[in-house]
Protein backbone atom coordinates (compact mmCIF):
# COMPACT_ATOMS: atom_id res chain seq x y z
CA UNK A 1 0.00 0.00 0.00
CA UNK A 2 1.42 3.44 -0.91
CA UNK A 3 2.28 5.54 2.16
CA UNK A 4 -0.19 8.19 1.06
CA UNK A 5 -3.32 9.12 3.02
CA UNK A 6 -6.24 11.25 1.88
CA UNK A 7 -8.28 12.71 4.76
CA UNK A 8 -11.79 13.64 3.69
CA UNK A 9 -13.16 16.95 4.98
CA UNK A 10 -11.64 20.26 6.00
CA UNK A 11 -12.76 20.69 9.62
CA UNK A 12 -10.49 21.07 12.62
CA UNK A 13 -11.12 17.39 13.41
CA UNK A 14 -9.99 16.44 9.90
CA UNK A 15 -6.82 18.51 10.34
CA UNK A 16 -5.98 16.72 13.60
CA UNK A 17 -6.57 13.40 11.85
CA UNK A 18 -4.25 14.43 9.03
CA UNK A 19 -1.50 15.27 11.53
CA UNK A 20 -1.86 11.81 13.08
CA UNK A 21 -1.14 10.18 9.71
CA UNK A 22 1.75 12.56 9.11
CA UNK A 23 3.25 11.37 12.39
CA UNK A 24 3.02 7.86 10.97
CA UNK A 25 5.18 8.92 8.02
CA UNK A 26 2.38 9.29 5.45
CA UNK A 27 2.35 11.80 2.65
CA UNK A 28 -1.07 13.36 3.22
CA UNK A 29 -3.71 15.44 1.49
CA UNK A 30 -6.94 16.79 2.94
CA UNK A 31 -10.16 17.67 1.12
CA UNK A 32 -12.66 16.04 -1.24
CA UNK A 33 -12.60 12.45 -2.51
CA UNK A 34 -11.89 13.66 -6.05
CA UNK A 35 -8.31 14.48 -4.96
CA UNK A 36 -7.66 10.74 -4.92
CA UNK A 37 -7.79 10.51 -8.72
CA UNK A 38 -4.58 12.53 -9.01
CA UNK A 39 -3.00 11.72 -5.63
CA UNK A 40 -3.56 7.92 -5.66
CA UNK A 41 -3.58 7.35 -1.89
CA UNK A 42 -3.20 3.95 -0.29
CA UNK A 43 -5.87 4.86 2.25
CA UNK A 44 -8.85 7.23 2.27
CA UNK A 45 -9.85 8.25 5.79
CA UNK A 46 -13.28 9.69 6.55
CA UNK A 47 -13.58 12.40 9.20
CA UNK A 48 -17.37 12.65 9.35
CA UNK A 49 -17.67 16.15 7.89
CA UNK A 50 -16.92 15.56 4.21
CA UNK A 51 -19.51 16.53 1.58
CA UNK A 52 -18.84 13.38 -0.45
CA UNK A 53 -21.44 10.64 -0.18
CA UNK A 54 -20.21 7.23 0.89
CA UNK A 55 -21.20 5.94 -2.57
CA UNK A 56 -18.85 8.48 -4.17
CA UNK A 57 -16.06 7.51 -1.78
CA UNK A 58 -16.57 3.84 -2.57
CA UNK A 59 -16.52 4.40 -6.34
CA UNK A 60 -13.36 6.51 -6.26
CA UNK A 61 -11.56 4.21 -3.81
CA UNK A 62 -12.21 1.25 -6.11
CA UNK A 63 -10.91 3.16 -9.13
CA UNK A 64 -7.64 4.16 -7.44
CA UNK A 65 -7.20 0.96 -5.41
CA UNK A 66 -7.37 2.64 -1.99
CA UNK A 67 -8.60 1.21 1.29
CA UNK A 68 -11.36 3.21 3.01
CA UNK A 69 -11.08 3.67 6.78
CA UNK A 70 -13.34 3.02 8.51
CA UNK A 71 -14.81 0.55 6.04
CA UNK A 72 -17.50 1.63 3.59
CA UNK A 73 -20.02 -0.63 5.31
CA UNK A 74 -19.20 0.76 8.76
CA UNK A 75 -19.61 4.33 7.47
CA UNK A 76 -22.88 3.55 5.69
CA UNK A 77 -24.36 1.64 8.60
CA UNK A 78 -23.50 4.07 11.40
CA UNK A 79 -24.75 7.08 9.43
CA UNK A 80 -28.27 5.70 9.81
CA UNK A 81 -29.37 6.00 13.45
CA UNK A 82 -32.33 3.67 12.93
CA UNK A 83 -30.23 0.96 11.28
CA UNK A 84 -27.76 1.03 14.18
CA UNK A 85 -30.53 0.92 16.78
CA UNK A 86 -32.25 -1.99 15.03
CA UNK A 87 -29.02 -3.94 14.80
CA UNK A 88 -28.15 -3.23 18.43
CA UNK A 89 -31.58 -4.16 19.74
CA UNK A 90 -32.94 -6.81 17.39
CA UNK A 91 -29.77 -8.57 16.22
CA UNK A 92 -27.37 -8.13 19.13
CA UNK A 93 -29.91 -7.97 21.96
CA UNK A 94 -28.36 -4.82 23.45
CA UNK A 95 -30.44 -2.67 25.82
CA UNK A 96 -31.67 0.52 24.15
CA UNK A 97 -34.23 3.14 25.08
CA UNK A 98 -37.66 2.73 23.47
CA UNK A 99 -37.65 4.46 20.09
CA UNK A 100 -39.69 4.77 16.91
CA UNK A 101 -39.04 6.20 13.48
CA UNK A 102 -41.58 8.68 12.08
CA UNK A 103 -41.78 9.56 8.38
CA UNK A 104 -44.42 12.29 8.81
CA UNK A 105 -45.50 14.77 11.51
CA UNK A 106 -48.60 12.65 12.19
CA UNK A 107 -46.48 9.51 12.63
CA UNK A 108 -44.28 11.46 15.04
CA UNK A 109 -47.36 12.57 17.01
CA UNK A 110 -48.57 8.97 17.21
CA UNK A 111 -45.12 7.73 18.28
CA UNK A 112 -44.94 10.35 21.03
CA UNK A 113 -48.37 9.26 22.30
CA UNK A 114 -47.12 5.68 22.56
CA UNK A 115 -43.74 6.54 24.14
CA UNK A 116 -45.07 9.34 26.36
CA UNK A 117 -43.82 12.68 27.64
CA UNK A 118 -41.17 13.80 28.21
CA UNK A 119 -39.30 12.37 25.23
CA UNK A 120 -36.51 13.25 22.83
CA UNK A 121 -36.84 13.84 19.08
CA UNK A 122 -33.71 13.48 16.94
CA UNK A 123 -32.75 13.62 13.29
CA UNK A 124 -32.18 10.12 11.80
CA UNK A 125 -28.68 11.25 10.85
CA UNK A 126 -26.98 14.07 12.70
CA UNK A 127 -23.85 15.19 14.47
CA UNK A 128 -23.11 17.36 17.50
CA UNK A 129 -26.71 17.81 18.53
CA UNK A 130 -28.14 19.00 15.21
CA UNK A 131 -31.83 18.16 14.95
CA UNK A 132 -32.20 17.40 18.69
CA UNK A 133 -35.28 18.51 20.68
CA UNK A 134 -36.46 17.80 24.22
CA UNK A 135 -40.24 17.50 23.99
CA UNK A 136 -42.47 18.19 27.01
CA UNK A 137 -45.91 18.54 25.42
CA UNK A 138 -47.89 18.71 22.17
CA UNK A 139 -46.92 22.39 21.90
CA UNK A 140 -43.29 21.35 21.22
CA UNK A 141 -44.03 18.89 18.41
CA UNK A 142 -44.08 21.23 15.39
CA UNK A 143 -40.70 22.78 16.23
CA UNK A 144 -39.26 19.33 17.02
CA UNK A 145 -40.34 18.01 13.61
CA UNK A 146 -38.82 20.99 11.77
CA UNK A 147 -35.53 20.61 13.65
CA UNK A 148 -35.28 16.86 12.97
CA UNK A 149 -36.54 16.70 9.39
CA UNK A 150 -34.90 19.99 8.28
CA UNK A 151 -37.16 20.11 5.23
CA UNK A 152 -35.26 17.18 3.72
CA UNK A 153 -37.95 14.52 4.02
CA UNK A 154 -35.70 12.39 6.26
CA UNK A 155 -38.20 12.03 9.09
CA UNK A 156 -37.44 11.88 12.81
CA UNK A 157 -36.60 9.45 15.59
CA UNK A 158 -38.65 9.61 18.80
CA UNK A 159 -36.85 8.26 21.86
CA UNK A 160 -38.00 7.64 25.41
CA UNK A 161 -36.39 9.94 27.97
CA UNK A 162 -35.03 8.55 31.22
CA UNK A 163 -33.64 10.46 34.17
CA UNK A 164 -30.23 8.83 33.81
CA UNK A 165 -27.28 9.34 36.15
CA UNK A 166 -25.03 10.50 33.32
CA UNK A 167 -23.96 9.86 29.76
CA UNK A 168 -20.79 7.92 29.05
CA UNK A 169 -18.69 7.25 25.97
CA UNK A 170 -16.36 4.30 25.54
CA UNK A 171 -13.60 4.68 22.96
CA UNK A 172 -12.95 1.20 21.59
CA UNK A 173 -9.99 0.60 19.28
CA UNK A 174 -10.14 -2.40 16.92
CA UNK A 175 -6.82 -3.64 15.57
CA UNK A 176 -4.65 -6.76 15.36
CA UNK A 177 -3.38 -8.24 18.61
CA UNK A 178 0.32 -8.95 17.99
CA UNK A 179 0.25 -11.89 20.41
CA UNK A 180 -2.48 -13.74 18.51
CA UNK A 181 -2.54 -12.20 15.03
CA UNK A 182 -6.31 -11.84 15.45
CA UNK A 183 -8.60 -8.83 15.45
CA UNK A 184 -9.08 -7.58 19.02
CA UNK A 185 -10.63 -4.69 20.94
CA UNK A 186 -8.90 -2.29 23.34
CA UNK A 187 -10.93 -0.03 25.63
CA UNK A 188 -10.01 3.44 26.78
CA UNK A 189 -11.16 4.49 30.23
CA UNK A 190 -14.81 5.65 30.12
CA UNK A 191 -15.49 9.30 29.28
CA UNK A 192 -18.30 11.15 31.04
CA UNK A 193 -20.16 13.71 28.93
CA UNK A 194 -22.60 16.55 29.57
CA UNK A 195 -24.85 17.95 26.85
CA UNK A 196 -27.12 20.95 26.61
CA UNK A 197 -29.91 20.76 24.03
CA UNK A 198 -28.04 17.94 22.35
CA UNK A 199 -24.73 19.79 22.09
CA UNK A 200 -21.64 18.61 23.97
CA UNK A 201 -20.46 21.17 26.55
CA UNK A 202 -18.14 19.11 28.75
CA UNK A 203 -16.38 15.75 28.95
CA UNK A 204 -14.07 14.13 31.49
CA UNK A 205 -12.02 10.96 31.83
CA UNK A 206 -12.17 8.61 33.63
CA UNK A 207 -15.88 8.62 34.42
CA UNK A 208 -16.56 6.79 37.70
CA UNK A 209 -18.71 3.76 36.89
CA UNK A 210 -19.94 1.06 39.28
CA UNK A 211 -18.21 -2.23 38.51
CA UNK A 212 -21.38 -3.80 37.08
CA UNK A 213 -22.05 -0.75 34.89
CA UNK A 214 -18.44 -0.81 33.65
CA UNK A 215 -18.77 -4.46 32.66
CA UNK A 216 -22.07 -3.74 30.89
CA UNK A 217 -20.64 -0.71 29.05
CA UNK A 218 -17.60 -2.60 27.80
CA UNK A 219 -19.76 -5.55 26.74
CA UNK A 220 -22.00 -3.22 24.72
CA UNK A 221 -18.99 -1.52 23.13
CA UNK A 222 -17.34 -4.84 22.24
CA UNK A 223 -20.48 -6.29 20.67
CA UNK A 224 -21.48 -3.27 18.59
CA UNK A 225 -17.93 -2.62 17.29
CA UNK A 226 -17.41 -6.32 16.62
CA UNK A 227 -20.55 -6.36 14.49
CA UNK A 228 -19.21 -3.48 12.39
CA UNK A 229 -16.14 -5.59 11.53
CA UNK A 230 -13.72 -2.75 10.78
CA UNK A 231 -10.38 -1.64 12.20
CA UNK A 232 -10.25 1.82 13.75
CA UNK A 233 -11.42 3.83 16.74
CA UNK A 234 -15.11 3.73 17.65
CA UNK A 235 -16.89 6.17 19.92
CA UNK A 236 -19.75 4.29 21.61
CA UNK A 237 -22.26 6.51 23.43
CA UNK A 238 -24.42 5.16 26.26
CA UNK A 239 -26.75 6.23 29.07
CA UNK A 240 -26.02 5.01 32.61
CA UNK A 241 -28.73 4.58 35.25
CA UNK A 242 -27.39 2.76 38.31
CA UNK A 243 -25.94 -0.52 37.03
CA UNK A 244 -28.08 -0.36 33.89
CA UNK A 245 -26.45 0.83 30.66
CA UNK A 246 -28.36 1.66 27.46
CA UNK A 247 -26.76 1.86 24.02
CA UNK A 248 -27.34 5.19 22.23
CA UNK A 249 -25.15 5.42 19.13
CA UNK A 250 -21.73 4.68 17.68
CA UNK A 251 -19.37 6.81 15.60
CA UNK A 252 -16.67 4.91 13.63
CA UNK A 253 -13.97 7.57 13.98
CA UNK A 254 -12.60 10.12 16.47
CA UNK A 255 -15.35 12.21 18.06
CA UNK A 256 -15.77 15.41 20.06
CA UNK A 257 -16.34 13.24 23.14
CA UNK A 258 -12.80 11.93 22.77
CA UNK A 259 -11.05 15.31 22.53
CA UNK A 260 -10.29 15.05 26.25
CA UNK A 261 -7.70 12.40 25.28
CA UNK A 262 -5.38 15.23 24.18
CA UNK A 263 -4.44 15.54 27.86
CA UNK A 264 -5.49 12.24 29.45
CA UNK A 265 -4.00 9.44 27.35
CA UNK A 266 -0.52 8.49 26.22
CA UNK A 267 -1.96 8.12 22.69
CA UNK A 268 -4.81 10.47 21.80
CA UNK A 269 -7.84 9.36 19.77
CA UNK A 270 -6.51 10.66 16.44
CA UNK A 271 -3.25 8.74 16.75
CA UNK A 272 -5.21 5.68 17.91
CA UNK A 273 -7.24 5.91 14.68
CA UNK A 274 -4.05 6.09 12.59
CA UNK A 275 -2.53 3.13 14.47
CA UNK A 276 -5.67 0.99 14.37
CA UNK A 277 -6.39 1.51 10.67
CA UNK A 278 -2.82 0.37 10.00
CA UNK A 279 -3.50 -2.71 12.17
CA UNK A 280 -0.75 -1.75 14.61
CA UNK A 281 -0.61 -2.55 18.34
CA UNK A 282 -2.78 -0.30 20.52
CA UNK A 283 -1.83 1.57 23.70
CA UNK A 284 -4.94 2.90 25.48
CA UNK A 285 -3.11 3.86 28.69
CA UNK A 286 -4.56 6.70 30.76
CA UNK A 287 -1.72 8.91 32.01
CA UNK A 288 -3.79 11.47 33.93
CA UNK A 289 -7.41 12.20 34.80
CA UNK A 290 -8.64 15.21 32.87
CA UNK A 291 -11.56 17.27 31.61
CA UNK A 292 -12.48 19.60 28.76
CA UNK A 293 -15.03 22.38 28.38
CA UNK A 294 -16.28 23.41 24.94
CA UNK A 295 -16.78 27.13 24.30
CA UNK A 296 -18.02 29.00 21.25
CA UNK A 297 -15.68 31.56 19.70
CA UNK A 298 -12.10 32.41 20.64
CA UNK A 299 -11.04 34.24 23.83
CA UNK A 300 -9.02 37.44 23.78
CA UNK A 301 -5.31 37.33 24.57
CA UNK A 302 -5.98 38.66 28.08
CA UNK A 303 -8.69 36.04 28.71
CA UNK A 304 -6.43 33.32 27.34
CA UNK A 305 -3.66 34.36 29.74
CA UNK A 306 -6.07 34.38 32.69
CA UNK A 307 -7.40 30.90 31.87
CA UNK A 308 -3.96 29.39 31.38
CA UNK A 309 -2.85 30.77 34.75
CA UNK A 310 -5.12 28.18 36.37
CA UNK A 311 -3.08 25.15 37.49
CA UNK A 312 -2.66 22.41 34.85
CA UNK A 313 -4.95 24.17 32.36
CA UNK A 314 -4.25 24.47 28.65
CA UNK A 315 -6.38 26.02 25.91
CA UNK A 316 -6.66 24.93 22.28
CA UNK A 317 -8.58 26.43 19.40
CA UNK A 318 -10.77 23.98 17.49
CA UNK A 319 -12.12 25.59 14.33
CA UNK A 320 -14.34 28.47 15.43
CA UNK A 321 -14.55 27.12 19.00
CA UNK A 322 -12.28 26.73 22.01
CA UNK A 323 -11.26 23.75 24.16
CA UNK A 324 -10.40 24.46 27.79
CA UNK A 325 -8.53 21.39 29.04
CA UNK A 326 -7.18 20.47 32.46
CA UNK A 327 -5.49 17.59 34.24
CA UNK A 328 -5.50 16.80 37.96
CA UNK A 329 -5.29 13.95 40.46
CA UNK A 330 -8.97 13.17 39.78
CA UNK A 331 -11.49 13.87 37.05
CA UNK A 332 -13.61 15.82 39.55
CA UNK A 333 -10.69 18.13 40.34
CA UNK A 334 -9.92 18.54 36.62
CA UNK A 335 -13.55 19.59 36.05
CA UNK A 336 -13.21 22.17 38.82
CA UNK A 337 -10.12 23.55 37.10
CA UNK A 338 -11.82 23.86 33.71
CA UNK A 339 -14.77 25.57 35.45
CA UNK A 340 -12.37 28.02 37.07
CA UNK A 341 -10.59 28.68 33.76
CA UNK A 342 -13.91 29.31 32.00
CA UNK A 343 -14.90 31.76 34.74
CA UNK A 344 -11.62 33.59 34.17
CA UNK A 345 -12.39 33.86 30.45
CA UNK A 346 -15.86 35.23 31.16
CA UNK A 347 -14.50 37.64 33.77
CA UNK A 348 -12.28 39.19 31.10
CA UNK A 349 -14.40 38.87 27.95
CA UNK A 350 -17.89 38.71 29.40
CA UNK A 351 -20.24 35.74 29.30
CA UNK A 352 -21.82 35.43 25.83
CA UNK A 353 -24.33 32.76 26.81
CA UNK A 354 -24.94 29.99 29.32
CA UNK A 355 -22.22 27.33 29.03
Amino acid sequence: MPRRALILGESAMALDLEQAYKRMGFDTRIGAASIAEAFYPGIIVTSGDAEDTIETVQEISERVGAVVAPSVEACRHTADRMAVRKQANEELGLPVLDYEFAATPQEMHDAVERIGYPCVVKAPTSKDGEGFSFVHSDADLADAWRAADRGMGQGAVVERFIDFDFEVTILAARSIDPSTGELATWFCEPIGTRHREGRLVESWQPAPLPEAAMDNARSIAARITGALASCGIFSVEMFVSGDDVYFSQVTPRPSRDGLVTFVTQRINQFDLQAHATQRLPIDSTLISPGAVRFLEGHPSQAALAAAMAVEEVTVRMLGDGTLVLATADSAAEARQRTDEAVREIYNVDGKPSEN
